[in-house]
C-alpha cells in the first residue's frame, strides 16, 4: 500500500517498510487490544531499530486516518430493519456513521462509561457495540507514571504536583481508602471531634476510594488541603494511569511545564508535532541542579539511563557488580618450549 503520512520522531525507515508496518498495525487495530499488541511485537522483530514507543507514535497517527475508520465499519454487516413492534419503553436510537466513528476514536482511550456520556447513550449499549466490533473497552493506551517521569525527566515530587493540583489528570483521581485510613489514624489528635464519626460511617461502606470533596468533608478541612496531601505523597490516587487523551490535554493546556531542553530532540519535535505542547520562545537556562538529568549514560546491563539515577542503578545492577574473570598467568599467552 502507499503510505499516506510520513513517518515523524523516530528512526528513518523505507518507504516499503513503512508500508508494511501501517498494515500491520492497522489490521491489529481492527481486531482488538490482544492482536494490536501482537502486531507491535512482530513489528519490533522485523524492525529492529525501532522501539515500543516508537511504535505507539504510529499508532496514534494512524488512528486519525479516515481509512481505517471506514475499513473498520465497513467490514461489519450493515443492520437490517426490524419491523415496528409494540414495546413498552421507547425505540432504540440507531447508530450512525458519526456514533461509530467516535466509538473507533475513543475506545482505547476512554472508558466504557465516559464514551457513553459523550455520546448520550447507556454503557451497556456501547459495550455491547464494542463487542459487536471485536474490540475490549478497556483502556491500553496511555502512560504508566514511571514511564512518565522516564520520557519527560521528571521527579515524582513533581508528578505528585502535576496530579494534587489538578493540571494532570489521571483514570481515577480519587483517594485511595487505605492511604485515608492510614493517615487518619496518624494525625487523630489534631481533628476535630466529628471527624472520627464521618470516618467511621465512610468505612463501614467499604468504598475503595473517596473524591477530593468527600475526604475533604470526612476531614473538616478545604479541599486545598487534601490536594496538599497528595502532592506531598501522604494521600494516594486509587489510579494514577494517565490516558492519552489525558496526556494530550495536558500538553496543550499546561505544555509549559515540560522542560524541553531537558529532552532528546527527536522526544521534544515529537512532542511538539503531536501533542501541542508549545515551543519555548527563548532558550532558558537550565537549573545548575537539573543539568545532571541531561547526561545519559549506559550500564553493563544494557539500559540507558538519565542523570544521577545511572549512580544508583550501578549499585544495585548484578551484571554491573560481577567480578571480572580472573586472569590467567602471562596474560594467559604459552609458555615456550624449552
Amino acid at each position: 500500500m502507499s503510505n499516506p503520512l510520513p513517518w515523524k520522531g523516530g528512526p528513518k525507515i523505507d518507504e516499503q517498510w513503512l508500508a508494511a508496518v501501517d498494515r500491520l498495525l492497522i489490521e491489529g487495530m481492527r481486531l482488538g487490544p490482544t492482536a494490536k499488541r501482537n502486531a507491535v511485537n512482530k513489528v519490533l522483530e522485523r524492525v529492529p531499530e525501532w522501539t515500543r514507543g516508537d511504535c505507539w507514535r504510529r499508532l496514534r497517527q494512524l488512528r486519525r486516518l479516515p481509512e481505517f475508520a471506514a475499513k473498520a465499519t465497513a467490514d461489519q454487516p450493515e443492520a437490517q430493519p426490524v419491523p415496528a413492534q409494540p414495546r413498552r419503553r421507547g425505540a432504540t436510537r440507531g447508530w450512525t456513521t458519526e456514533d461509530k466513528d467516535h466509538l473507533l476514536d475513543w475506545t482505547g482511550y476512554e472508558s466504557a462509561k465516559r464514551i457513553a456520556q459523550r455520546l448520550g447513550r447507556s454503557e451497556e449499549a456501547v459495550r455491547f457495540h464494542m463487542g459487536a466490533l471485536g474490540m475490549s473497552a478497556k483502556v491500553t493506551d496511555g502512560w504508566s507514571l514511571r514511564s512518565l517521569r522516564k520520557e519527560l525527566r521528571i521527579s515524582w515530587k513533581r508528578l505528585r504536583f502535576l496530579i494534587g493540583t489538578g493540571q494532570l489528570r489521571v483514570r481515577d483521581s480519587r483517594v485511595t481508602a487505605a492511604s485515608f485510613a492510614a493517615w487518619f489514624e496518624s494525625q487523630r489528635a489534631g481533628l476535630d471531634a466529628g471527624a472520627e464519626e464521618r470516618f467511621a460511617a465512610a468505612r463501614e461502606k467499604g468504598e475503595e476510594g473517596y473524591t477530593w470533596e468527600r475526604a475533604a468533608a470526612i476531614l473538616g478541612v478545604e479541599v486545598e488541603r487534601v490536594q496538599s496531601l497528595i502532592c506531598a505523597g501522604s494521600l494516594r490516587v486509587l489510579d494514577p494511569f494517565v490516558t492519552d487523551r489525558q496526556f494530550e490535554e495536558f500538553c496543550k493546556k499546561h505544555g509549559s511545564e515540560i522542560n524541553l531542553a531537558l529532552l532528546d530532540r527527536d522526544t521534544a519535535r515529537w512532542l511538539v508535532d503531536d501533542y501541542g505542547v508549545p515551543k519555548p520562545t527563548a532558550v532558558e537556562p537550565t537549573p545548575r541542579s537539573r543539568k545532571h538529568i541531561q547526561t545519559v549514560r549506559a550500564c553493563k546491563c544494557g539500559k540507558k539511563i538519565a542523570g544521577n539515577a545511572y549512580f544508583r542503578h550501578v549499585k544495585s545492577c548484578e551484571i554491573a557488580n560481577r567480578a571480572p574473570a580472573p586472569r590467567p598467568p602471562n596474560g594467559g599467552a604459552r609458555r615456550p618450549w624449552t
